[in-house]
């Protein structure tokens, strides 16, 4: 890194953040403390020990302790050691700490308790009921337990301590304090060493916690036992300041002290105090006698000359003064720091600081530091003499004093020792290099040359808890990867002799650093490089060289190249590896493109759905891949990539009949693509189901197969429904309880389709609203031995019902993985009791999975797996299913009514569902599709002229009646309807309401109309009317062409007709739920004028159940304004022309070829209808 430059003022969103020093990860920290300018910690790095913070200039700083600093919750949050207590329920529990212990809040509890690893250990107090304790900060103290005698007992960050605390002679005198018996209870027990130290053990053997051989201490104050006494301060004694006191929870540096003899058993935990400082006439009251038990969490430890185990609570250096029970015995002290993190890091600077306690000297004496091997005993524990610091590596000395003794005239403070020289930085920086995940640092009151150690003015006491390690660095650029070449991976022929080369600039920094490339390349073989220096980035991000201009001369050539990074600090990255590139700017020749399926010979083959085999041939040899489609395809291309040069063959199923158009070329190992082959192909007409059930009874179909082959049969009730979809017709109708079956030759093994037309009844006719299904209704599926091989119908979809195609991968019940394709969108209450067209295919070439719902797509997926043949019957209504119990059944049977169930040994094709024109360019046929709307209604009048006042006869399959009314016979002036021989055909039509040329027709009445004695359509479904009209003259009101009513109503529920504004209109009436209607209307771009009388117009009004839609079409286009949002209303009302059922809307003018349909035409069909009337 470099010196930190001046900081952007932060921005509106950085000073909202800018409250927070804290960040979720590096990258995250790194912008928050660039914005903001000042560090920020990153969460992601914060562990017990340590935690990393980020500078504004990206330098990382690592502080890591020899003790925990911090305790994770169980929620994942941090929280700093805070051993101060809180009252939990019936027990004092500290804040936060490493252990899970509890302490007596008074009473016959245990006096502690703790928990470990699903294990408890209690101690208890052994002369009767504890009092209510006195709590101060981490230490509950409960006076007089005994006579002058007083129990501590205090939370540590690793576990606790307890201490007697005896306050006079006599106290001491007593027989209870001779020996304390405290009772153990729990499943831990205390382990004993032969020097009295302990160790806390679970059931299963593991140590949760140590405790150093207990001691005992006085309230000595002679400064002359723990340090220097200045000569002024002996001559004036009384003036002398006493050192810190002795407490509960440390004895001062003068105390006496003494260890206390300990022994376990499984119920009880003896501490026996030394009867020889009991009895010294010389103890300052009162004294202390303490064990504790810690967790082995602060990595530090000791050694000694004389080689004995020793008090542990500070870290001693140097020779112990004979007033300190020294014997010329002489200490060093050593230190653990992870620094797994720094792997790979530049180490920028780095101190150790440790907290000095207490010294023996009132003036500056030094100390050294030495990096050494590491640690090798438990936490506090001896190491062995020989480790002294060597082998080890000299970094740093300290100068410094903290008596505490008092003989110095005045408490000396704590110090912090201090190391920071360049060679502490260099031997972090091996650290760093060599992945090392410790670091171990040792102090010694020796220097360099060994000397100094014997001089007892060096003695020192350390904290054990109070020392760190920071460190300062910078990570070191990794080496780039993700090399690219113009795009393409190493080894790749470019199409290019200008290449851009590409590498990911990684740094662990990220953003904050910023990183330039330095690339190099070369002919292949050769070792002449040529440098270049690349794009300057943040880290973690794409770099390029720019452009390489190699010439002309580097067609067919092999190149190489490499790059490494170089950071702001200067570091370098390695460099890559080489990464190859080809040169090759030609373009490939086309492919060729060959069928025996379908040969480009102008002859017809095949069929829409039918598959054929398309073989593509490399027009170059260095062509790997294939890109194919069909012309004109909206969804994307289908990519191959071969062996170069090598040919392909794929099973393609053409989309329509008539002309079909393949379209493929080929791209080069350069990523160069070839010009595009058209093949052109002309394919059949659509080939006939091998099933076709109307299951209806126009022409009595019934339960036939009108392609030949078996009749279905009914299994449970046999019902059908009467007009139910069109009027005059009965539908097959399943109340859940039966279906229908019929043997089928379709082999659900290759390509397959299935189509029906549909209704959902009422899930739950006890209630009057309309319900959906709560489980899956199977319309049409075709059996197994165990499954059926599909499903179409209706499924849930978490919970929601949906329309859905499904496909088993085997004839297996338990366990039986499908293809599912569901419908965009839930079922709602509207489809409930609509007519819906479903279709579902399934291509064997491709996988493909495909739905459609009234001739749109609306879901498609790929079976991964090769499909099966069901052998068994086809069952509408239902289908079949293996219970657990591994009997098959019917199951999912429907309610409602399924017509015109129709199956393919071939892909149903968008063309077979909605049709196609006459196209003699494109070689296609006039072709109805299967979703035609059905012609309910016709009369086109031919002939009508001749027969006076007679009915119109509709020439559809039902031949409804047109009566005529206001007509006499024969012709006469006073009359309002009767037949015209202009009509829009040529031929014969009707006029109404106006006088004709021939001298008959009333001029001044207008009652004239025709109507049906019953309703011709179901208008609660999708439907079309259509009409030539010839308005003779403007009125100020509606001139009603064709409508059929509503009960009660002289609206219609569906109108074609002129508003009095000249505006032609299509309206659709649709319940409101309240008793009334709403109305649903669409009108003409262009009003009818004075100048367009007596000109024929053709009108086809749409309404599409499905979408909602009412759309308008004048002379087959199709008008500017759609209605949205109806329904429609069943009416059985009958059907008027030239008014509304009465004498009101009359038309004022002719009508010819008016034809109604059940169902929706899309707009091709309206135009051909316009261009065919």
């Amino acid at each position: 890194m470099v010196a930190p430059s001046a900081v952007a003022a932060p921005t509106p969103a950085a000073q909202r953040e800018c409250g927070s020093a804290e960040a979720p990860d590096e990258a995250a920290a790194a912008r928050l403390a660039a914005a903001c300018g000042r560090p920020v910690e990153a969460l992601s790095e914060r562990t017990e020990y340590a935690h990393v913070t980020v500078a504004p200039d990206g330098v990382r700083k690592l502080v890591a302790a020899v003790a925990p600093q911090r305790v994770r919750r169980a929620d994942g949050s941090w929280a700093a050691i805070d051993p101060g207590l809180r009252q939990r329920g019936d027990r004092l529990v500290p804040t936060a700490t490493l252990a899970d212990v509890s302490f007596s809040t008074g009473g016959a509890g245990p006096l502690v308790t703790w928990r470990e690893a699903g294990s408890t250990f209690t101690l208890g107090w052994p002369l009767g009921s504890l009092p209510k304790p006195q709590v101060n900060g981490p230490t509950a103290t409960y006076p007089s337990v005994l006579k002058g005698v007083n129990l501590h007992v205090t939370a540590t960050a690793e576990g606790y301590t307890h201490v007697v605390e005896v306050l006079t002679p006599e106290a001491a005198a007593q027989p209870a304090i001779k020996a304390l018996r405290y009772r153990t209870g729990g499943d831990m027990r205390i382990a004993q060493a032969a020097d009295g130290a302990m160790r806390l053990v679970t059931a299963a053997g593991v140590t949760v916690a140590t405790s150093a051989p207990a001691r005992m201490w006085d309230s000595s104050h002679d400064p002359a036992r723990a340090g220097e006494v200045l000569p002024a301060q002996a001559a004036a004694r009384l003036k002398t300041p006493r050192g810190e006191r002795a407490t509960a929870t440390e004895p001062a540096v003068t105390s006496r002290s003494a260890k206390v003899r300990v022994a376990a058993s499984r119920a009880q935990f003896t501490v026996t105090p030394d009867a020889e400082l009991m009895a010294d006439p010389g103890l300052t009251y009162p004294i202390y006698i303490d064990p504790q038990f810690e967790k082995l969490r602060t990595k530090w430890a000791y050694s000694t000359s004389n080689g004995e185990n020793n008090d542990t609570t500070v870290a001693r250096v140097g020779r112990q003064p004979y007033p300190e029970g020294g014997n010329g015995e002489r200490y060093r002290s050593y230190y653990d720091f992870n620094v797994s993190g720094l792997k790979g890091k530049q180490i920028l600077g780095g101190t150790i600081r440790v907290t000095l306690d207490h010294s023996y000297s009132c003036d500056p004496t030094w100390v050294y530091a030495y990096r050494t091997n590491a640690i090798t005993v438990a936490s506090g524990g001896r190491m062995a003499w020989t480790t002294r610091p060597l082998p080890a590596t000299y970094l740093d000395s300290w100068e410094g004093n903290a008596n505490e003794a008092g003989g110095c005239g005045a408490i000396q403070p704590d110090d912090d020792a201090e190391f920071s020289s360049t060679a502490v930085v260099t031997d972090l920086q091996q650290a760093a290099t060599n992945a090392w995940s410790v670091y171990t640092v040792g102090l010694c009151a020796c220097n360099p040359s060994g000397v100094g150690e014997d001089f007892e003015s060096r003695w020192k006491k350390f904290y054990t808890n109070k020392a760190w390690l920071e460190v300062t660095y910078n990570s070191k650029p990794a080496v780039p990867t993700g090399l690219t070449t113009s795009g393409q991976a190493c080894g790749a022929t470019i199409g290019t002799a200008s290449p851009v080369l590409k590498a990911f600039y990684g740094d662990a920094d990220g953003a904050t650093d910023s990183l330039v490339g330095y690339f190099q390349y070369r002919l292949k073989g050769t070792t002449t490089v040529t440098a270049k220096t690349g794009q300057t980035k943040p880290g973690n991000n794409y770099g390029e060289s720019g452009v390489i201009s190699l010439g002309a001369g580097s067609e067919g050539k092999t190149y190489e190249w490499q790059v490494q990074t170089r950071d702001r600090a200067g570091q370098y990255s390695g460099w890559t590896a080489w990464c190859s590139f080809t040169v090759d700017v030609s373009k490939p020749l086309p492919p060729t493109v060959t069928s025996t399926a379908y040969p480009d010979d102008g002859s017809a083959h095949g069929g829409p759905g039918v598959s054929g085999a398309f073989t593509f041939g490399a027009g170059s040899q260095d062509a790997v891949k294939y890109v194919y489609g069909w012309a004109g395809q909206t969804t994307p291309l289908t990519t191959v990539t071969v062996a170069a040069g090598a040919s392909y063959t794929v099973t393609l199923t053409p989309r329509r009949f008539g002309y079909n158009v393949l379209e493929v070329y080929s791209v080069d190992s350069a990523s160069k693509r070839s010009d595009t082959t058209g093949h052109r192909f002309l394919v059949n007409g659509p080939s006939a189901p091998v099933a076709h059930w109307p299951l209806d009874s126009v022409d009595s179909h019934y339960l036939k197969n009108v392609q030949g082959g078996p009749e279905l049969s009914w299994t449970g009730n046999s019902a059908w429904a009467a007009d139910s979809r069109l009027y005059g017709e009965s539908t097959a109708s399943f109340d859940r309880s039966s279906h229908l079956s019929g043997d089928v030759a379709l082999d659900t093994s290759k390509s397959f389709s299935v189509a029906a037309w549909v209704n959902l009844a009422d899930a739950d006719t006890t209630d009057p609203d309309p319900d959906l299904p709560t489980g899956n209704w199977t319309a049409v599926s075709k059996s197994g031995a165990n499954v059926g091989a599909f499903y179409l119908g209706a499924r849930l979809d978490s919970g929601q019902p949906r329309w859905s195609f499904m496909l088993t991968t085997a004839d297996a019940g338990q366990g039986n993985s499908v293809t599912t394709v569901f419908s965009s969108g839930s079922l709602t209450t509207r489809d409930v009791g609509r007519w819906t067209h479903l279709a579902g295919a399934y291509d064997a070439g491709t996988g493909s999975v495909t739905l459609y719902v009234n001739g749109v797509v609306v879901g498609s997926d790929t079976r991964t797996s090769a499909g099966w043949n069901a052998s068994g019957p086809a069952v509408i209504g239902g289908a079949m299913w293996t219970a657990a119990s591994g009997a098959p059944y019917i199951t999912d049977r429907w309610r409602g009514q399924i017509t015109d169930v129709r199956m393919w040994n071939r892909v149903l094709t968008s063309d077979d569902l909605n049709g196609t024109d006459e196209d003699a360019e494109a070689g296609t046929q006039a072709v109805s599709g299967i979703m035609a709307p059905i012609e309910v209604a016709n009369w086109d009048f031919n002939g009508a002229l001749s027969s006076g006042c007679q009915s119109a006869m509709s020439v559809s399959y039902w031949q409804q009646y047109l009566d005529l009314y206001g007509c006499t016979d024969p012709y006469s002036a006073a009359q309002n309807v009767g037949y015209t021989g202009d009509g829009y055909d040529d031929n014969d039509a009707l006029w109404l309401n106006g006088p004709q040329p021939d001298g008959w027709g009333s001029a001044s009445t207008r009652s004239g109309y025709a109507g049906t004695s019953d309703a011709v359509v179901n208008t609660g479904q999708s439907l079309t009317v259509s009409a030539a009209v010839r308005i003779n003259a403007l009125a100020d009101e509606d001139q009603v062409m064709v409508r059929q009513g509503l009960a009660a109503d002289q609206e219609g529920a569906f109108k074609l007709y002129m508003n009095r504004y000249g505006e032609l209109s299509f309206t659709i009436a649709s319940p409101d739920g309240a008793g009334g209607v709403t109305w649903a209307s669409t009108k003409s771009d262009v009003r009818v004028t004075a100048d367009a009388l007596g000109a024929w117009i053709h009108l086809v009004g749409v309404f599409d159940a499905g979408s909602g839609e009412v759309r308008l079409y004048v002379n087959g286009v199709r008008q500017a304004a759609v209605a949205t949002g109806a329904t429609g209303g069943v009416s059985r009302q009958p059907l008027y022309v030239g008014a509304n059922g009465s004498w009101n809307g009359p038309l004022l003018g002719d009508i010819d070829q008016i034809k109604v349909y059940a169902g929706a035409m899309s707009d091709r069909e309206a135009r051909a209808l316009h261009r065919n009337s």
